[in-house]
């Protein structure tokens, strides 16, 4: 069947005005700028200023305009030169003006030559559309026209991000894990501080459990803190903002990296993601108490499903594989003083292998994986 059509639910907007201001915030992060804070988006004065956001240094004040009619040039030059003052009231550099009708060549000048010394973006329907129907805005467009990925959309979508199957989306090379090591380091470091600054406030409180310090942060997991791991890893990937340490929001299919691939795994919906995690970290919370001291393969065998059970659900648009890891080896530094070495990765088909011996029930091939590599 089909794919309903991007440019003509954006041209029938139906939505209002709160939906299509949430829309234009959206695409203000695909495009890049930064700090974007919504005045009113529930209605209300707000001084000319739909949204207050950063384009570089520069300040900028964004405005949408969706009327579901088909409204006239006139009219929405109107509802610019009302936006304009609004951005020169407020001393704005520039103004992002948001349309879901066609304007042409003509149309677009006369709109910034209008704007005069105040610079000027006009995202106009086809322009909106072209960004909701590229790979990074698959997740927007899913969000605010209800329209999902096709299967072919999907790989373009990882083709886009430069990953490929899930055995690519793992780390390939010492390197790359030494720089993961560092930014578990500082994140790590971040808890030292955060849990500090708790034990100072509440230095009349004691904590009788012996795993539950600052030393092992596994054993208080929680997805605020697999979300701002995901958040560090992805630092200067070139990943979207609005994906960065958030849970998809997309349907995502594992297949090769080649059209019309097999399918290798489909990830839970995006509404049972939220509830598998909390599952996911309840499971790992009354686990870990018995897994201190206890012998080593019993450690493993939690650390394979520690690991395999995170890729099941693949909370994340990209990066999972790396999260995983990340989770795995803390989890392995806490409970056996070893970490898991670039051996784990070496040899994707072996890895994937075992990933698919986990998936039919058969955890051991992963144990053996895990063990080998453990340094």
């Amino acid at each position: 069947m089909q794919k309903p059509s991007t440019e003509f639910a954006l041209k029938d907007w139906r939505s209002g005005q709160i939906q299509s201001e949430r829309l234009s915030v959206a695409l203000l992060y695909l495009e890049g700028y930064e700090a974007v804070d919504p005045q009113h988006p529930f209605g209300g004065p707000d001084g000319g200023k739909d949204v207050i956001c950063l384009k570089g240094v520069e300040r900028w004040i964004a405005a949408a305009h969706f009327p579901p009619t088909d409204d006239e040039f006139k009219d929405i030059k109107k509802k610019f030169v009302q936006d304009l003052e609004g951005a020169r009231k407020n001393g704005a550099d520039g103004i992002a003006f948001f349309v879901n009708k066609y304007l042409t060549l003509g149309q677009r000048d006369e709109l910034l030559t209008l704007a005069g010394s105040l610079k000027a973006e006009i995202y106009h329907l086809e322009r909106i559309r072209g960004l909701l129907d590229a790979p990074k805005g698959y997740g927007v467009r899913l969000e605010y026209l209800g329209i999902a990925m096709t299967v072919e959309e999907q790989v373009a979508f990882w083709s886009a991000m430069n990953y490929g199957d899930v055995i690519r989306k793992l780390l390939r090379n010492e390197h790359q894990l030494e720089s993961i090591d560092k930014k578990l380091d500082l994140v790590l470091s971040r808890t030292t501080e955060i849990l500090d600054a708790r034990q100072t406030v509440a230095s009349s409180l004691t904590i009788k459990s012996s795993y539950e310090n600052i030393e092992a942060p596994m054993a208080m997991l929680t997805a605020s803190t697999i979300g701002w791991i995901h958040r560090i890893l992805t630092e200067n990937q070139g990943i979207p903002e609005t994906s960065r340490g958030r849970f998809r929001s997309v349907q995502v299919f594992i297949a090769d990296d080649k059209p019309g691939g097999e399918l290798k795994h489909l990830p839970p919906s995006p509404s049972d993601i939220v509830p598998l995690v909390n599952e996911y970290i309840a499971w790992w919370s009354s686990l870990y108490p018995s897994l201190i001291g206890a012998e080593k393969p019993k450690v493993v065998e939690a650390l394979a499903h520690l690991q395999h059970r995170f890729l099941l659900i693949h909370p994340f648009l990209d990066a999972n594989g790396r999260v995983a890891r990340i989770l795995t080896d803390q989890a392995a530094r806490e409970l056996l003083n070893m970490r898991i070495g670039v051996e784990l990765v070496a040899d994707p088909r072996l890895y994937y292998r075992c990933l698919q011996s986990a998936d039919r029930g058969d955890i051991g091939p992963l144990c053996q994986l895990i063990t080998a590599s453990l340094q």
